[in-house]
């Protein structure tokens, strides 16, 4: 049975807060943009050259075959297509999303199909170049763990291999990344959910991790053409069933104010 949940939501002065995210996209209208706590890529980077929407809700299939809705990011070439949530920062985040890699862009390095992950909501005029942790689809065909722990373009970063986690076009993934950001200390497992085959499940650890760059807010599924040379073909990938969770507690401290939000569209 499908379903979509917001889980503890919480008012502050810059916005609506989520504590938790559950969202599988089947309350929504194929063509529509997906509304309630997401909000376009495009609305984090100043002067986008690809501007909203950037990701529409399409009908398509999941890795058993059956009839589903999950978001696209559409084709097209620039700045960061994708979706972005607001959440509360907690010392451990949990971000969870099946995720399927449609098209690769022909442009230059860097440019990924899918980043999906964490970041901190700074002053940048990209959110790209704000501090992140991100699970990333390289283009040499393998998953790796991005972490910037530094405000700004260039600033100090990790780029990690996954021990494997190779990828294919037109497959479902389940990437989790759980981030300690206390300590700098990073879990990503990625399942192939055609064939149940856990393809990455692997820690990494940020040696001189700086816990100020470490703040997440935002949770994100982007991509990004932003090599020298954006090529002629665009970057597109779907995103279903995404799952934010903060470090145990948060919940709990919402008490009664707490909103549990479940709609019900068909079985799948």
């Amino acid at each position: 049975m499908k379903r979509i949940g917001l889980i503890g939501t919480l008012l502050c002065g810059v916005g609506v807060v989520h504590a938790a995210i559950v969202d599988d996209f089947e309350v929504y209208t194929p063509g529509s943009v997906p509304s309630g706590v997401w909000r376009d890529a495009a609305d984090y980077v100043t002067d986008p050259s690809n501007p909203s929407p950037t990701a529409l809700v399409i009908g398509t299939t999941d890795a058993m075959g059956n009839a589903t809705q999950a978001v696209q990011i559409r084709d097209a070439i620039g700045t960061s297509g994708g979706l972005i949530a607001r959440v509360g920062h907690s010392d451990v985040q949990r971000f969870q999303v099946d995720v399927r890699l449609d098209q690769q862009g022909n442009g230059s390095v860097p440019n990924w199909m899918s980043a999906v992950g964490f970041f901190q909501d700074t002053a940048q005029t990209d959110f790209n170049w704000s501090p992140q942790a991100v699970v990333y689809a390289s283009g040499n065909g393998r998953f790796r763990l991005f972490v910037q722990n530094a405000d700004g373009q260039g600033g100090a970063s990790r780029d990690f291999g996954l021990q494997g986690g190779a990828w294919s076009m037109n497959t479902w993934y389940r990437v989790v990344l759980e981030a300690d950001t206390v300590n700098g200390l990073f879990d990503v497992t990625i399942t192939d959910l055609d064939s149940g085959s856990v393809i990455a499940d692997v820690s990494r650890s940020y040696t001189g991790w700086n816990a100020d760059f470490g703040r997440y807010d935002l949770v994100s599924m982007n991509d990004g053409e932003y090599g020298s040379n954006p090529g002629t073909i665009g970057n597109m990938s779907s995103y279903d069933n995404a799952n934010y969770v903060p470090a145990p507690g948060v919940i709990s401290l919402l008490g009664s104010g707490a909103l549990l939000a479940t709609r019900r569209r068909r079985a799948g």
